[in-house]
């Protein structure tokens, strides 16, 4: 299975809740972290939700990222794509 930019609506479909919301979430172009999904997603497991998404075939990226006080955090995001 290739890795896409967006899932089938077939797919969509069937999601859970949560993954749903963090699926709309981040076809919005926006990128998500742990915080994010907790204080307005109220996902605590944001981890598991991102690879489930991946294992249904969206192209999710991560990339590690500090903030002011240099505490590491994974940001995650879709690049932009054309859907076929």
């Amino acid at each position: 299975m290739s890795l896409q930019n967006f899932l089938p609506d077939a797919v969509i479909y069937n999601l859970s809740p949560q993954q749903r919301e963090v699926y709309d979430y981040l076809m919005t172009g926006r990128r998500l972290t742990r915080q994010i999904a907790i204080n307005t997603m109220s996902v605590q497991d944001i981890t598991t939700r991102i690879s489930e998404l991946r294992k249904l075939g969206l192209n999710v990226q991560s990339e590690w990222k500090r903030d002011f006080n240099e505490t590491r955090y994974k940001s995650y995001h879709v690049e932009k794509g054309e859907k076929a």
